[in-house]
């Protein structure tokens, strides 16, 4: 009733907008018969709405179960991993209310801004091809006293930072045991520092030392923890595929180690030439800021929404 009570006390902030940018298919804590009214109501008296494909939903694990890319946090091609931690996230998008509630806001929607290459490319589908565009992760660019090059010594610092109840999720465990494994063959020129489930200010602080970190397994490409680890130079340990380069058309800068699930092999050839090669790991650091400068300074995806709503509008 809170949250109800709250909506009413302040109606006429969701009433007579030109654009409503909504996060997902379910904005408030209430249950979907709820979400459903409440963009019904946003719908009615507002011009635009435009949702945010930044999550979970129906047509994300759809599109991982029929192998859209070649992997995910959910599947390696078309064959299911993790199954049983993945299962309830699974389930709960194939409740009715769920199902009910997210196609019709699909439906009903002007436009969706997807906010990784991954989402972009699970909605890509003729249904929402048309009102769907890619609106990269903002970042504040830090001021250039707090941006540093990172190893330009030996030995080189490995943050590896899991999150227990979601690793099944991330995969940074897996990348920490192939880093531990080169650490522990150059102890003189790696050095490892594992650590659980710690609070964010302290992980910011144990970041600020660090030269690399180990992010994701399963991504395609780097999202807000790598991207605002980068931003101050920190080289990151997730996803660079080829195709999301091409995807944003970068021609030059290859920031990202990246790794693959299932290929242990291709993982420990790309992190040694990555983590022994001298030079390497600095050369990573500035393509790092400057690849965050380039892409997702918050001031320049700002305008990029803002061409995508004058559109709508227009």
């Amino acid at each position: 009733m809170k949250v109800i009570w709250k909506i009413l006390t302040n109606l006429t902030v969701f009433i007579g907008n030109d654009i409503v940018q909504m996060n997902d298919f379910h904005t408030i804590p209430l249950k979907l018969g709820w979400n459903k009214l409440f963009f019904k109501f946003i719908k009615r008296f507002n011009k635009k709405v435009v949702r945010g494909c930044w999550g979970d939903d129906i047509v994300v694990f759809d599109a991982q179960a029929q192998g859209v890319l070649a992997y995910s946090d959910t599947h390696i091609g078309t064959k299911a991993i993790n199954v049983e931690e993945n299962k309830w996230r699974i389930e709960e998008q194939h409740l009715p209310e769920f199902l009910s509630c997210c196609r019709y806001v699909n439906k009903h929607a002007d436009a969706f801004a997807a906010c990784l290459y991954e989402y972009y490319m699970y909605y890509n589908k003729d249904e929402y091809r048309p009102r769907l565009h890619y609106l990269p992760l903002p970042i504040e660019i830090p001021d250039e006293k707090n941006i540093s090059v990172k190893g330009e010594h030996w030995p080189i610092k490995v943050l590896v930072g899991i999150q227990k109840r979601r690793d099944f999720i991330k995969g940074a465990s897996i990348i920490g045991e192939l880093v531990e494994k080169i650490a522990a063959e150059h102890p003189d020129k790696v050095v490892v520092n594992k650590v659980y489930d710690v609070p964010y200010i302290e992980y910011c602080k144990i970041l600020e030392e660090a030269d690399v970190l180990v992010d994701q397994l399963y991504s395609y490409t780097p999202a807000m923890n790598s991207l605002a680890a980068m931003a101050r130079g920190t080289v990151v340990i997730g996803g660079g595929e080829e195709e999301y380069y091409d995807f944003i058309g970068e021609k030059e800068l290859r920031p990202i180690i990246n790794v693959r699930p299932h290929d242990d092999e291709y993982n420990l050839n790309v992190l040694r030439k990555a983590l022994l090669t001298p030079g390497w790991i600095s050369k990573m650091s500035r393509e790092s800021a400057a690849f965050v400068r380039k892409h997702h300074d918050y001031m320049k995806v700002s305008r990029q929404y803002i061409e995508v709503y004058d559109r709508l509008l227009s």
